[in-house]
């Protein structure tokens, strides 16, 4: 019906004020509607907080008895966390039928919640908008079905492809409106990554300053160790988390310990004899983390591994309009990696490809 494709789009959009505030759980909005008018809505704002659905039934204007709530998600019946489940509620509030985009594909939901519903003898219907839904909450999804997070690689480039005219210095390549573009992918990611040598090169603080946002949590693959205290990441603890990824055979204690007492976590994994670490390792640590979504900045040996692994779900590539002529090759790959491009815009002078798997 279309009234419920109009209120389920309303949920989306609700669900969109928790982007970058939620995670490891799922974005959701709730819309109450009765005698063909919205009387309640509300959305999941903080991890650890009430659920969409409560905040609808507690910000609705009259009783909700009677009245059919929309959900992009299927209400949880479990109590496995920090937060009540919603089912009871809905049946305490006597709502008389539930409109859902999605099922939750947690084993702890996954139908359970409609189930319990359906047994109380309230009316549900699901897989409204099913496939936006799902983009919508893709990150979350694909953690809860492959336990790894989400994975976005971005680079920006010349049109020679190469994304540094020299190893000593950062090159700045694009524009400050595909700048606002990587500090929202910054903000909605729980994690940004960068490889040692863009720690050296760039310096850079790796937070988000120019879209209104929350940092993500930086996540340093420095495999031999050899990256010092003085770079801001590491020094800028109280604006963002730092994480440090080492080799297990080049990690020292004393050096853990020294970067530990700034505030810092290091993780140190197997690796090859070059201190380089398997890319599965690492994202197997991640979701152990409970990190649903990471977004990868650079650089060139860090973008080779995940996609000659084939790794990733969504590249994203900035090209400047500039010939650098000599430089850093954007990727130094053994085999072709054949892409599909999933949309070409323009962005100020720069090109975004948005490229899926």
């Amino acid at each position: 019906m279309e009234e419920n494709s109009k209120y389920i789009k309303r949920c989306f959009t609700l669900a969109e004020k928790g982007v970058g505030f939620v995670s490891p759980n799922p974005l959701v909005g709730a819309v109450i509607v009765k005698d063909d008018k919205v009387i309640g809505e509300g959305f999941h704002q903080k991890y650890g907080e009430a659920h969409a659905e409560v905040n609808a039934i507690e910000n609705s204007k009259e009783d909700v008895a009677g009245a059919t709530l929309f959900c992009n998600l299927e209400p949880c019946v479990h109590d496995k966390k920090q937060t009540p489940p919603c089912v009871p509620l809905i049946i305490e509030k006597k709502i008389k039928k539930v409109v859902i985009s999605n099922l939750d594909p947690n084993p702890e939901v996954n139908g359970k919640g409609v189930d319990a519903l359906k047994k109380i003898g309230i009316d549900v219907e699901t897989g409204i908008l099913e496939e936006e839904g799902k983009e919508l909450n893709k990150f979350y999804f694909k953690f809860i079905s492959q336990k790894q997070p989400y994975i976005t690689l971005k680079l920006a480039q010349s049109i020679d492809g190469k994304i540094s005219a020299s190893k000593k210095e950062q090159t700045w390549l694009s524009g400050p409106e595909s700048k606002k573009i990587v500090h929202q992918f910054r903000h909605s990611h729980d994690v940004v990554m960068v490889g040692a040598k863009t720690i050296r090169t760039d310096n850079p603080l790796l937070t988000v300053r120019e879209v209104k946002g929350r940092n993500p949590i930086r996540v340093i693959l420095d495999g031999k160790f050899l990256l010092s205290h003085s770079y801001k990441v590491f020094n800028t603890n109280s604006e963002a988390e730092t994480w440090l990824i080492v080799a297990e055979n080049f990690s020292g204690k004393k050096k853990i310990k020294s970067f530990e007492a700034r505030g810092i976590k290091v993780f140190p994994l197997k690796s090859d004899r070059d201190g380089k670490i398997n890319i599965t390792d690492i994202l197997k640590l991640l979701a152990e983390q409970k990190i649903t979504s990471l977004f990868v900045e650079g650089g060139q040996q860090v973008f080779s591994q995940f996609l000659e692994a084939n790794i990733w779900d969504e590249l994203f590539i900035f090209q400047s309009p500039r010939i650098l002529g000599q430089g850093i090759n954007s990727f130094e790959l053994n085999n072709a990696v054949p892409l599909k491009i999933h949309e070409v815009s323009k962005t100020g002078d720069d090109i975004l490809f948005h490229i899926i798997r």
